[in-house]
């Protein structure tokens, strides 16, 4: 008996009744990127799955948000099968995930991490499982006997999320006798898994991947700055100073009776206050010579609080800062360029009037009287004359938008005169030891909160434009981030679960029959490992109230 399979919308193909994914693959023309999963009649699938009625099947590779994962993910599973084999006192570690790839350690006992020729028989070994094609079989077990499991190998962290899960079952997955969880699907065999490095640095190493659209090609020189690790560490010892390292630890706070959780935020926030100190103190130190600041971040960073936040730091000292935000400089609306795809791209450089914020960041340093402009977004028109300012020898000017760190903003400017600051939630809670929650969806849970209370948006509104909002991300911002003086890591240790109850119905609402109903369910399963907390207990002044829509500063 046979049944049909629908591929690539019109191709079609009979195979025979419980065929796997893996089977019909070797069936079909070879494609240009292999597939690591599917979408069976909607529904993602890995590639052993079996068919038994007739399928519609779209392939879902490395190039995909979702393929993308799966590749990650499937890649940290083999890094921990290589520790295990080669090194098995020493227990690995995946923190901070990257832009392409993450910051992974291996430690034992003793606190010895592995290093040198070391991570080069890691890589070694884990090219040897991809070039073996090793198979990663999956086991389906109970949700109880697997937190019996990973208690018994004393990962208490990962046994405790998963009494969590409402499903009672879950996929282990297994290859060489070596079992794990990862928190998601990954791929059924490693040969797919051909593009990988690992860099060392100085206290780990980098687990690196290509850029989706760039599969093939992988940037060795593009490692994190010295500021960057800095501010990766800083976050790493706060945590410990806390003996907070994971979701299972921050649960704990929440859930426990008196003032834990409100102490909590209390202390995050002053956290967050001292690197701001830090920042201004710094920059004190070579005012008035410095008297340009220009702070970037991707969509949902708070970047306008952080800016906002660094002006009263300032003030605090004698220094009166002068605030332009890029958003003021937009073309109007019909001036915009369009994509490739025919929509107005207003992440593009292009859609500012360049030149005249060159002339006037130029005047204002000069001393010149200056007439700044403003954008109104309720029209999508330019106010050309808005206000008209000359700066005082006290200011500074903070220039905040997403292309600031590009040269051509303050070209002609000499470097002694700025300093350029990156602002991003570049560091969250780990859901175990190697499940690193993504900067990635901590901003993006960020803005469809934000969207929906102030921007009318639904979250399937914002899902459907993310993906065009990271694309904007790693063409404008991510490649000038090396160059910042500072990194300021505007996570909250304990945002998520004040984020959860404000999405959690809104995105259960979105239906399977909705192009972004995966995307809501993957965001749905990772804030569910949160206990949620109350959003009364917030600042005003917290970066968390500009996505929240009671910030002090609007």
């Amino acid at each position: 008996m046979t049944i049909k399979i629908i591929y690539d919308e019109d191709q079609s193909i009979n195979v025979v009744n419980g065929a796997t994914l893996l089977e019909i693959i070797d069936l079909i023309p070879a494609r240009r990127r292999p597939p690591l999963a599917a979408l069976v009649n909607g529904e993602l699938q890995e590639l052993d799955y079996p068919l038994y009625v007739d399928s519609q099947i779209r392939w879902v590779d490395a190039n995909s948000s979702l393929g993308w994962l799966i590749y990650r993910r499937s890649l940290i599973y083999l890094l921990m099968l290589a520790v295990h084999e080669l090194f098995p006192d020493y227990q690995p570690s995946v923190s901070h995930s990257l832009a392409e790839g993450c910051f992974c350690w291996a430690e034992n006992k003793a606190g010895r991490r592995l290093e040198g020729r070391q991570i080069e028989a890691l890589e070694q070994r884990m090219r040897a499982y991809v070039d073996a094609d090793l198979a990663i079989q999956r086991v389906t077990i109970s949700r109880e006997d697997a937190a019996a499991f990973f208690a018994g190998q004393g990962k208490t962290d990962k046994a405790r999320l998963l009494l969590r899960r409402d499903q009672l079952y879950l996929s282990l997955y297994r290859a060489n006798g070596f079992s794990e969880y990862l928190f998601g699907r990954m791929v059924a065999r490693a040969g797919v898994l051909q593009e990988f490095r690992l860099i060392p640095l100085e206290d780990g190493f980098i687990l690196r991947l290509p850029a989706r659209e760039y599969l093939g090609i992988i940037d060795e020189d593009m490692v994190p700055t010295r500021q960057l690790q800095a501010s990766l560490r800083e976050y790493n010892e706060w945590s410990d100073l806390l003996k907070l390292r994971t979701v299972s630890d921050l649960n704990a706070i929440v859930e426990a009776p008196g003032a834990d959780f409100s102490d909590l935020v209390l202390i995050a926030e002053t956290l967050q206050e001292r690197t701001l100190h830090t920042v201004t103190d710094a920059i004190e130190q070579h005012f008035p010579r410095v008297k340009l600041l220009l702070l970037a971040g991707p969509s949902s960073s708070g970047k306008t609080t952080t800016a906002r936040r660094l002006g009263i730091q300032f003030r605090s000292i004698g220094i009166r800062p002068l605030l332009i935000s890029m958003d003021d400089y937009f073309v109007d609306a019909g001036k915009t360029p369009l994509t490739a795809e025919g929509k107005p791209d207003f992440e593009g450089i292009a859609a500012l009037d360049l030149p005249r914020l060159q002339r006037d960041i130029a005047d204002l340093l000069v001393g010149k009287e200056t007439c700044l402009p403003a954008f109104d977004f309720c029209t999508g028109t330019s106010i050309p004359e808005h206000r008209r300012i000359c700066m005082d020898e006290d200011q500074i000017i903070i220039v905040e938008g997403i292309h600031a760190l590009n040269d051509i903003i303050s070209e002609g400017i000499p470097a002694e005169q700025k300093r350029k600051i990156f602002v991003s939630a570049l560091a969250q809670l780990n859901l175990d030891a190697t499940t690193p929650v993504s900067s990635a969806d901590n901003r993006l849970i960020r803005r469809i909160v934000r969207d929906a209370m102030t921007r009318n948006l639904t979250p399937a509104d914002t899902l459907r434009l993310w993906d065009e909002v990271r694309r904007g991300e790693h063409h404008n911002i991510f490649p000038f981030q090396e160059q910042a003086d500072f990194f300021i890591n505007s996570a909250l240790l304990y945002e998520l679960p004040v984020l959860r109850p404000l999405i959690e119905s809104k995105l259960a609402s979105i239906g399977p029959d909705e192009d972004c109903y995966l995307e809501a369910q993957r965001i749905l399963r990772l804030i569910s490992y949160f206990s949620p907390a109350p959003a009364e207990l917030v600042p005003r002044t917290s970066v968390l109230q500009e996505f929240l829509g009671n910030s002090v500063f609007q």
